[in-house]
């Protein structure tokens, strides 16, 4: 028997994947996860400790590239967090810190984050960690939004993302090839808004697929990135 792949270890996207589920810029998943080269200078990944050259992703890889996402969204140069990533990596003993409870979830966790990030001299916009009015370690407005979408499911790994803040549509590696899907179920949204638009009523797909007008709504509004 084959070795068994860990949930973050598991091969589901590839990059021009990436680009699209998390509504990026084409070719930013590459950059930020397998690194670049521009006039001949060689920009190291964030997400990968090294360049592998590979267009697959993994599910660990995408869920990191989520979080990464939501600081470039707010206009901060996310090449710099290159340092802190690296050594939350070692700190915690796995391939993928942003990808797991353990650094953000408990105090022990963040007190080391927050350790972390002076240690490597993470510029305040960037911080996973910081003291809110009470003097308190709590989670950045990122991490926070990131944490929103995040599903651990009683697991240290975050096994399933929400897609743009809705209850019932996920991206699952477990499900329809880690694409859009109905929580806990094999239907794709793609399947559900091709359908609308071939005609059929809200009633006669609510009644095929055995699912709600809310199914339906948040399939419709994730309609554009599946």
């Amino acid at each position: 028997m084959g070795d068994v792949v860990s949930l973050l270890d598991r091969e589901v996207y590839v990059l021009s994947q990436v680009d699209r589920l998390l509504d990026i810029a084409s070719g930013t998943a590459k950059r930020w996860i397998d690194g670049y080269k521009r006039r001949d200078q060689m920009y190291e990944p964030l997400v990968r400790s090294e360049p592998t050259g590979s267009d697959i992703v993994t599910w660990g890889e995408f869920v990191e590239t989520r979080l990464i996402a939501e600081y470039r969204r707010h206009g901060v140069n996310v090449a710099r967090m290159r340092p802190a990533i690296m050594a939350l990596r070692e700190e915690f003993g796995t391939s993928y810190p942003l990808a797991t409870a353990e650094p953000f979830l408990s105090t022990e966790g963040r007190e080391l984050v927050m350790r972390v990030q002076g240690e490597t001299g993470l510029r305040p916009s960037l911080c996973f960690v910081v003291r809110n009015q009470q003097s308190l370690l709590d989670l950045s407005m990122e991490v926070r939004r990131f944490q929103q979408d995040a599903d651990y499911e009683d697991s240290p790994e975050v096994r399933r993302l929400r897609l743009l803040g809705t209850s019932t549509v996920v991206m699952d590696p477990e499900y329809g090839f880690g694409e859009p899907t109905i929580k806990g179920r094999r239907l794709r949204v793609s399947a559900i808004a091709e359908a609308l638009e071939a005609g059929e009523s809200r009633q006669e797909i609510k009644s095929l697929w055995s699912i709600t007008d809310e199914m339906v709504d948040d399939a419709l509004r994730c309609s554009r990135v599946a």
